[in-house]
């Protein structure tokens, strides 16, 4: 018997598998089959932009700002799906060289490696977004988010974010500490912008509890029941250095845990900083520079670009 609030509620009721705001929904991990319909969507594109009456640079306009753009709002919810990455990124490929459909594409069509093309100018690489790179700087906002806004209705629930997204969000922001009970005790970076975890890596290991925020670890040095008993010289050093940084950070128990995100002048969470720091380690070249910056046609720096690439 439907009751009559079902009658009157105006949605539409479905069942699972479903669609909410255009993303597949399910009540368990999403198959291959939820998914296709993305890929049917971007290689739809394809066969009406006539690909091969388009220079490569034109090509390159319709990849970034197309091709690269369509998955972001399903790389922003749902956690990292290789398989999926690497289909996109063969249409991506098969059209940028060749303006054609990935089945009729090889690798001795590319004239440069896929992972230089996805690397920003500056660094020597084609600019092209990484799109593994992109889903991890796009998922790191719902960690910011549960540090800035603790009303949203999702707050409390699981969120799309391995354990590398997590160690990269943590790497990225310092904690100024007050009442704790929002900051990680091992994780955040509470301590003169250092982890525990980092200066103490193997109480770290042995800790029975590498969850627990900083409020609970210190109250009545929580922290150091549980990681007894020291067993070793390298855990009796780590203890003694671990508890004399803790003696001497000061902080304000009435106040709130504040966050600061460190590759941003003001601080504030930013996708950009988020993926461009996935690239540090790697060294910026001046030879490229003047090529993107040549006052010529577009298909002319980028085909310079791609052959000096090549040659490198």
């Amino acid at each position: 018997m439907i009751s009559n609030s079902l009658i009157d509620f105006p949605g539409k009721v479905s069942s699972f598998p479903g669609k909410y705001l255009g993303l597949p929904l399910h009540t368990r991990k999403l198959r291959r089959v939820d998914v296709q319909p993305l890929l049917d969507k971007i290689g739809k594109r394809l066969p009406g932009w006539k690909g091969k009456m388009l220079s490569t640079a034109g090509r390159e306009t319709l990849v970034k700002s197309v091709l690269t753009s369509q998955p972001i709002y399903h790389l922003t919810v749902f956690p990292t799906q290789k398989w999926l990455i690497k289909q996109i990124d063969r249409m991506r490929r098969s059209f940028l060289w060749r303006g054609d459909e990935p089945e009729k594409v090889n690798g001795g069509h590319c004239l440069v490696r896929w992972p230089s093309v996805c690397t920003p100018k500056d660094l020597g690489g084609l600019g092209i977004l990484d799109l593994d790179r992109l889903a991890r700087a796009l998922r790191l906002r719902w960690l910011w988010f549960q540090w800035k806004n603790e009303e949203r209705p999702w707050t409390g629930l699981a969120i799309p974010c391995d354990k590398t997204d997590k160690d990269l969000f943590h790497t990225s922001t310092i904690v100024k500490v007050g009442k704790g009970n929002k900051a990680l005790f091992w994780h955040s970076s509470w301590l003169n912008g250092s982890s525990p975890k980092n200066l103490a890596p193997h109480l770290f290991q042995k800790s029975r509890r590498k969850n627990i925020s900083v409020q609970k670890a210190l109250h009545g040095n929580h922290w150091i029941d549980l990681v007894r008993p020291l067993t070793t010289g390298v855990e009796i050093r780590e203890y003694a250095e671990l508890w004399e940084v803790i003696q001497l950070q000061a902080r304000d128990t009435n106040a709130d845990d504040e966050i600061t995100w460190r590759w941003t002048p003001n601080g504030e969470y930013t996708t950009k900083s988020a993926y461009r720091i996935q690239f540090i380690g790697r060294t910026r070249t001046s030879l490229f520079h003047p090529i993107w910056k040549a006052k010529t046609e577009p298909k002319c720096r980028f085909s310079l670009g791609s052959y000096y690439k090549k040659r490198s």
